[in-house]
């Protein structure tokens, strides 16, 4: 590359750097904003929880051509704004980062109302069962079958396990 057009070159990418930051918090602003409005309709029980679905069709329906406005991510836009609504300060630095980063960061937050997730891994190999705990905000409460107050024994669990599979030998 020829060194006298280095600084032109350099001047352009921070320029395209620069313009992306400023979308990016434009469309963390308006995330929030949207997830705002949401909240305050529901909150004072002008919407209920199907208008958002509703709202999601229309857009789809009406501005074809505006993605990124599911259901789904209306109300991950209305957990954003509720999430942080209180802490001022973070929320400003959340427009910082990119909508995928605020939702990995929303999703490990701890809320008061919530315990952590609870699963149980039942692993086999060739000469033994392993049953494990496994504690984690990753994994999703629609992903459990059963809820129970009460954890299982582990040796229970395992013996199930081996007569499950020592079954499945013999069939």
């Amino acid at each position: 590359m020829d060194k006298r057009f280095a600084d032109i070159i350099q001047l352009i990418k921070q320029s395209r750097t620069n313009a992306i930051r400023a979308v990016n918090a434009e469309l963390i602003s308006l995330y929030w904003n949207i997830g705002e409005y949401i909240s305050k309709k529901i909150e004072q029980s002008e919407w209920g929880d199907s208008v958002v679905t509703e709202l999601a069709k229309y857009i789809q329906q009406n501005e074809p051509e505006i993605k990124g406005f599911s259901d789904k991510n209306l109300w991950r836009m209305k957990q954003f704004y509720e999430t942080y609504k209180g802490y001022p300060k973070i929320s400003t630095v959340l427009r910082e980062i990119s909508w995928s980063h605020n939702l990995t960061i929303d999703r490990d937050i701890k809320r008061p109302n919530e315990n952590p997730s609870i699963g149980i891994l039942l692993c086999k190999d060739k000469d033994s069962e392993v049953v494990e705990y496994a504690l984690s905000r990753s994994l999703s409460p629609t992903m459990v079958s059963e809820y129970k107050t009460q954890l299982p024994d582990k040796k229970l669990l395992q013996q199930k396990l081996h007569e499950l599979f020592n079954k499945e030998i013999i069939e």
